[in-house]
């Protein structure tokens, strides 16, 4: 069975979208922390994601692409060790 990422449980999405959705999530944190990156707000990732959802795209790495598009500095949080 499919987890699905409570970020977008609520989604009126069908399963295969669901599924894009979330690997897009999944490869964007991924992404971002194999370039090296701050942790990111989890949070922004998925906006970034829902704000791809709503124009029509459901391809996960185009999806991955758009929500990490254009994050700044303050998109990153810093966490002691």
């Amino acid at each position: 069975m499919f987890n699905v990422n409570p970020n977008f449980q609520n989604l009126s999405l069908d399963p295969a979208e669901m599924i894009a959705v979330s690997e897009a999530y999944d490869l964007a944190c991924r992404t971002l922390q194999n370039i090296g990156q701050l942790e990111v707000d989890r949070e922004i990732i998925a906006r970034g994601i829902l704000r791809a959802v709503k124009t029509g795209e459901r391809n996960a790495t185009k999806l991955c692409e758009r929500a990490i598009h254009g994050l700044t500095a303050f998109d990153y949080r810093q966490h002691d060790a």
